[in-house]
């Protein structure tokens, strides 16, 4: 989990038609802030909780983009989806006996603040995000329990046979192609006088010493192994493919290149043993995503869900500056 600091939007105010004319009323106020949203069995997503998470996740937009109505409904949208499908999974994984220990989220609390420098740092993130300190250890809680019911979820999932590996092999080749490839090193510098020196110096020095020395790019530290380069890859690089043996200059936007085509290889497709671990991975995700979208809609089949867009369409969005 990381915070995202907010851009030029400030002082964003999530604001209900109805509450405007309630200001001098609190009881109706707060009748109104409890009033539910979004009821997914025994858990309610509240206008007020609603508004909150509208108003935190709008700060990531800039000024304009958070009042446009497209934006501001596909949010809200969003909002009412995620929550549908976190209480689904919080109930399933009680139904599981799926429980995040004390000393479990401590821990993993512990490992998040470490990557701040101090706990002020830490504060300022989450005032940034407008979450209280328990507010977010809450959240953290919910994505420890979520990774557990996909772990859960994924036991049952069997790996894919060779017929089935071969199978997505030939049915998607053209993934495995490779165009022709050069292996090139080379010493970029910023001045013609330059790189005539070190041409000079080429017939008697070695290349990777000459790139530890003069090089401006950060391969030069590596002796200006640049490795294997793809036709097509980098334009400024594609002459390299048609041209003949020996050292080759060329200049791009970084400076005069001095390069050395050390290896070719012709374009060809790769044999199904190298790409073998590539295709268990995308079936194996293949598998986890339609076992997810079966699990979710046997949860929602099985659950009872209200949602009040009457409700949610009222909660208006007001964006102002600091100093408004």
């Amino acid at each position: 989990m990381k915070f995202l600091k907010s851009p030029a939007l400030t002082g964003l105010f999530i604001l209900s038609a109805m509450t405007l004319g309630l200001a001098g009323c609190p009881s109706s106020y707060q009748k109104l802030s409890t009033k539910p949203v979004e009821k997914v069995n025994d858990h309610v997503l509240t206008s007020k909780q609603f508004a909150n998470q509208l108003a935190r996740r709008l700060r990531n937009f800039d000024a304009l983009a958070a009042k446009d109505p497209n934006n501001i409904h596909r949010v809200k949208e969003e909002i009412l989806r995620d929550f549908l499908v976190k209480s689904l999974t919080l109930d399933w994984a009680r139904s599981q006996s799926i429980v995040i220990s004390e000393a479990m989220l401590d821990k993993e609390v512990d490992a998040l603040r470490a990557n701040y420098p101090d706990d002020l740092s830490f504060r300022r993130s989450l005032a940034q995000e407008n979450l209280s300190f328990s507010e977010w250890r809450e959240e953290l809680r919910y994505s420890l329990v979520e990774k557990e019911v996909f772990k859960k979820l994924n036991e049952k999932i069997k790996p894919p046979t060779d017929e089935a590996i071969k199978r997505y092999y030939e049915d998607h080749k053209d993934r495995f192609k490779r165009k022709d490839r050069i292996y090139i090193q080379q010493i970029v510098v910023d001045e013609d006088a330059k790189a005539d020196a070190i041409k000079v110096d080429l017939k008697t020095e070695n290349f990777a010493e000459l790139a530890k020395k003069y090089s401006i790019t950060p391969e030069g530290k590596n002796g200006g192994i640049v490795g294997w380069i793809e036709k097509g890859a980098v334009d400024y690089f594609d002459p390299l493919f048609s041209a003949g043996s020996g050292l080759q200059t060329i200049k791009s936007p970084f400076g005069i290149h001095l390069i050395r085509v050390e290896k070719k290889a012709p374009a060809t497709t790769l044999p199904l043993e190298e790409v073998k671990s590539q295709i268990i991975r995308a079936l194996r995700a293949q598998r986890e995503q339609a076992e997810y979208v079966a699990w979710l809609d046997a949860q929602l089949r099985s659950s009872k869900v209200l949602k009040d867009y009457e409700l949610m369409n009222s909660i208006k969005v007001d964006t102002r500056g600091a100093n408004d």
